[in-house]
């Protein structure tokens, strides 16, 4: 029996070895996948100044993001809640403007705050970030780089939802909304709620074929073949709507070429990570998992306007799709490496 029961804080918790173990062998699976993409490892600091952190100017992460004072500057340090933003920080370092560069990397992060009570608040990120292009091409290898990845992880389905922030940017901005009720709205989106979205538009002043294409917008998703049963609705509010939506349409179609076996829809209502994302975002989800395997999307992360798309996924989650043909176990206080099957 231990001799002492120590309480962590909520949302903190130990990885012991026989999870340790199966983490570190896919570590080096998941390093080695990004790698056969050209995509280099980097480790940033945990601590970095706070305004470094939050280089995408995003509220969302700012919230998360841990604060504490530098004792030898009494300048305000971050613990970061991010890794996408150190890489923008990386990029803008070592990088002249117009160079394509591709980062990746497997390491913790600290939350100050559970958003779900599923996840841990010191998630262990794996993810990728490709640098400084706007080719179609490009966002279609990084979103089929992040599929080859969950795949290491599961052997069950794996369904991708495809959305777009600026879809929902440029219907907010058709009307002059305040900040507080953009936010609101946008987290009822999220909900999917219906019913709330109605009630809650019912006291904002707008226009009333403005809050119709709003009750709508939770049934707006499904398979891609019937995505312009959407557009002709949203078009109304912004031309370049449309421009978005096909754009969501060829990328879906390169994507299918290689992950025949994952299917693709579109969801509008798709808004999950961070509030940096501006163009298209994109989760993965496994059979039987309402939590998202990764997520990711495309940003603008500085004042230059250079695009990045990125992706991110939270290993310690997956720990409970833990499919492993050896395992490690203790014997006699040893640990030792065995077959699954033993």
């Amino acid at each position: 029996m231990p001799t002492n029961k120590w309480i962590l804080p909520e949302g903190v918790e130990d990885i012991l070895p026989e999870q340790a173990f199966w983490l570190e062998l896919k570590r080096r699976e998941v390093v080695d996948t990004f790698m056969t993409y050209g995509y280099g490892i980097v480790i940033p600091p945990l601590i970095e100044y706070h305004n470094s952190l939050l280089s995408n100017s995003s509220e969302d992460l700012d919230l998360q993001t841990f604060k504490l004072i530098d004792q030898d500057t009494g300048k305000q340090l971050g613990l970061r809640a991010d890794i996408t933003s150190q890489i923008s920080r990386i990029y803008s370092t070592y990088n002249s403007k117009g160079d394509i560069n591709r980062y990746c990397y497997f390491d913790h992060v600290v939350r100050t705050k559970n958003i779900d009570s599923k996840v841990s608040r010191i998630p262990i990120q794996a993810g990728a970030e490709l640098i400084g292009s706007s080719d179609i091409d490009d966002e279609a290898e990084l979103v089929i780089l992040m599929l080859d990845i969950v795949k290491k992880f599961t052997n069950k389905k794996i369904f991708l939802d495809i959305g777009h922030v600026g879809i929902f940017k440029k219907l907010i901005s058709s009307v002059n909304l305040k900040t507080d009720h953009e936010k609101q709205i946008k987290k009822l989106i999220r909900s999917k709620s219906g019913s709330e979205i109605k009630k809650y538009l019912n006291d904002v002043d707008v226009d009333q074929s403005f809050k119709e294409c709003l009750y709508n917008f939770p049934k707006m998703h499904g398979f891609i073949k019937d995505i312009d049963n959407d557009l002709k609705q949203l078009k109304r509010f912004d031309n370049n709507i449309e421009q978005d939506i096909q754009h969501i349409v060829k990328l879906c179609k390169i994507i299918e070429c290689t992950h025949k076996n994952v299917e693709i829809k579109y969801d509008f209502c798709e808004l999950q990570g961070f509030d940096y994302e501006n163009d298209i975002i994109f989760s993965a989800y496994i059979e039987n998992d309402s939590h998202e395997a990764a997520l990711g999307g495309k940003y603008n992360f500085d004042s230059g306007n250079v695009s990045g798309i990125g992706f991110s996924m939270d290993v310690r989650h997956l720990i409970k799709n833990l499919s492993t043909e050896k395992k490690l176990v203790n014997k006699d206080g040893k640990w030792l490496v065995e077959k699954a099957d033993e």
